[in-house]
């Protein structure tokens, strides 16, 4: 038999249970019978027989066989074999100059088994990291990182002054990962030190964030935990700089510099700490007022309303507008009002005030938001804020204002057009004539009848898709971009066939994006139109194709199933005469990337009325990448009759991987066949 074995013959041994046959073909003189016995036998119970042969094909005397070997180490992994674990750091540690390069799976089956001697062994290996190669190392630390083992800190500590400068990083990460405290002071000093480089220092930083909470701040010497934090606090790099910051607001202490922080900045603009770590801060605040309340907070607020009012930049600005708004709540209305004027922060301070609580933006909307909206020598900016904020806080009460102000032409552009998002936020249907009106002016700006369409998308009245339609085809890029999109508000036929004529392989892209997104917003009257342009969508560009294929998996009907199957099992290569694109040319390639993604939709539609376009995927000539996934959505069907085209399937493949050793034990396990006794 060891001579005759086929990888059919294991894989029938497999369905039947036959273990005693699987041990005996890991000697085949067939290589692939042979390699493939011993991944199966991964799947068997945990016998002297089976430990026993996989130790064999570990050393087994003659010409190595590629791949028996890997398979070997995983299914003693897998089996969970703690007699091997010498073999496996074994495998390990020579694998650093061996060129079969095992380590990949020695170190996963030492972690699938875990325990103290994986520990230990692991640990012996971190003597050899500064001198090992980089692959090698990783794998070692990236396991002592998985297993997260206390053992390793006092090594890898040791470890990482011989890794300094050039190849700490990945050190400092598994200890990170440990969430050892003990390594705390070294951490502190390499995110401290300005000899570290910019990946060290944040490495160090995310290190000690990822130290569990209850134990900050850590013991140090001299100096305290968070005066080292200050420098990583203002670091160049906003992520060292943001993780600083969270780390100083766990204490008092912390705190307290932090608002040093906002002093010494709105005092010295720039002097010493950069304005995304003053933003940092606000941030951080913004996030958890709570933890930065105090009895008097007067001049906290103070302060934030300085930086809102002062900060050069605008990210300082917005991120202190949020911080008021957190920790000030009522109390900041009035500073907020005044920066919706801020041209480079009014959309995010409108959208401040209008969370307001309900009865501060009623008295703001009754007392002085709409003759600020109103006033003829109020700053466009401003006025445009709290057109923002009335359309937000679904202010009615404000429609006419608002309504007299897009039918005043002496108005400003701006200003007229935030009126009509305003109009459209509020689903005013009283203002689509007026709307409707401006769009098909031509003698209007261009900016307000693009406004004015998108306006019209929100409210959505069917009696003013007309309009839209007219103004999908303006020759005016904004208008017709807008129509577009709200063209997707209109779920008829007539809306879907327009859009439809949006998505060609010469269309401008970024409107065929919009179409094909508006399509799927329409809904079941779209499905046609769908349908139809699934024929051609490897033409498309790609992410076009890509949302191709959600809109049709978001469909449930057959016919979306049928197109997307038509995708999925279509010839890839060149079409109806076409040659591939070269370079300078709209595409670089013919990828067909919708093919691949139709697979992939297609499986999660699994279910038992899903056989014939799961089993279509599975065509020996069909795109590779889709075999696995209708596998694993069969698997996932269930049934006896899936189960039937898993095997057939398998045993008819001419490349066997891995992931068909799972398809037969899953197969195998439904029907009650053990590999054991």
């Amino acid at each position: 038999m060891e001579r005759a074995a086929s990888i059919s013959d294991v894989m029938r041994m497999r369905m039947e249970g036959d273990v005693a046959g699987l041990c005996r073909a890991t000697g085949s003189e067939n290589r692939g019978a042979a390699v493939y016995a011993t991944a199966m036998l991964g799947s068997a119970e945990r016998t002297p027989e089976v430990v026993s042969t996989l130790r064999l094909c570990l050393t087994r005397e003659g010409e190595s066989i590629p791949g028996l070997q890997w398979h070997a180490l995983a299914s003693l992994g897998r089996l969970r074999v703690e007699r091997a674990v010498p073999l496996l750091l074994n495998a390990m540690a020579e694998s650093d100059h061996d060129r079969l390069q095992l380590d990949k799976v020695a170190c996963e089956a030492l972690l699938t088994i875990g325990g103290p001697e994986v520990v230990r062994g692991l640990v012996d290996l971190c003597e050899r990291l500064p001198s090992g190669r980089g692959y090698w190392t990783v794998r070692v630390l990236d396991a002592l990182a998985a297993l997260r083992a206390p053992e390793a800190v006092t090594p890898l500590l040791a470890t990482l002054w011989g890794y300094l400068p050039d190849r700490a990083v990945r050190v400092v990460r598994t200890l990170g990962a440990i969430g050892d405290p003990r390594a705390a002071s070294a951490l502190l000093v390499l995110a401290h030190s300005p000899a570290s480089d910019t990946h060290l220092r944040r490495a160090a930083v995310q290190a000690l964030y990822a130290l569990p909470a209850a134990a900050w701040p850590p013991p140090h010497p001299h100096p305290a935990a968070e005066r080292l934090l200050h420098a990583p606090q203002r670091d160049p790099d906003p992520e060292t700089t943001r993780l600083a910051t969270a780390l100083l607001a766990r204490t008092e202490d912390g705190r307290a510099h932090l608002w040093d922080v906002l002093r010494g900045a709105a005092d010295s603009p720039g002097a010493e700490c950069p304005p995304h770590a003053v933003a940092a801060v606000c941030a951080h605040i913004a996030a958890e007022p709570g933890l930065f309340a105090v009895p008097d907070s007067d001049e906290h607020h103070t302060l934030l309303a300085h930086h809102l009012r002062e900060a050069a930049a605008p990210a300082v600005r917005r991120a202190a507008a949020r911080a008021l708004a957190a920790s000030a709540g009522a109390g900041a209305a009035g500073a907020l009002v005044a920066a919706l004027g801020d041209t480079h922060i009014g959309d995010t301070v409108a959208e401040l005030v209008a969370a307001l609580p309900g009865p501060v933006l009623s008295e703001l909307v009754l007392s002085e938001l709409v003759d600020l909206f109103t006033c003829p020598g109020g700053s466009v900016a401003r006025r445009r804020g709290v057109a923002r904020v009335l359309g937000l806080a679904g202010r009615t009460d404000a429609a006419p204002a608002l309504l007299a102000a897009l039918a005043d032409d002496t108005t400003p552009v701006a200003v007229r057009a935030s009126a009509a998002d305003a109009l459209g936020a509020l689903r005013h249907a009283a203002a689509a004539p007026l709307l409707a009106a401006l769009a098909t002016q031509e003698e209007q700006p261009g900016t307000l009848r693009a406004h004015a369409v998108r306006a019209l998308g929100s409210i959505g009245v069917p009696d003013t898709l007309p309009v839209v339609l007219a103004c999908a085809r303006s020759p005016h890029e904004a208008v017709r971009g807008r129509a577009v999109v709200a063209l997707g508000a209109f779920p008829v036929p007539e809306a879907a066939r327009v859009l439809g004529e949006f998505v060609t392989p010469d269309a401008e892209p970024d409107l065929a994006r919009a179409a094909v997104r508006a399509l799927r917003e329409i809904g079941a009257p779209a499905l046609p139109v769908l349908v139809r342009l699934a024929a051609g969508a490897d033409g498309l560009p790609e992410d076009v194709g890509h949302r191709l294929v959600e809109a049709l998996a978001a469909r449930p009907e057959a016919e979306a199933t049928g197109a997307l199957l038509g995708l999925a099992t279509a010839p890839p290569g060149r079409r109806d005469g076409e040659a591939y694109a070269t370079s300078g040319e709209h595409r670089l390639s013919r990828s067909a990337p919708a093919r691949e993604a139709a697979s992939l939709a297609l499986v999660e539609r699994g279910s038992a009325r899903d056989l014939t376009p799961l089993t279509a995927l599975l065509d020996p000539d069909n795109w590779f990448g889709a075999h696995e996934a209708a596998v694993q959505a069969l698997l996932r069907i269930g049934t006896e009759e899936a189960y039937e085209h898993v095997l057939a399937f398998c045993f008819g493949t001419k490349h066997f991987y891995t992931w068909h050793v799972g398809a037969l034990d899953a197969v195998a396990a439904a029907r009650g066949v053990r590999l054991g006794p």
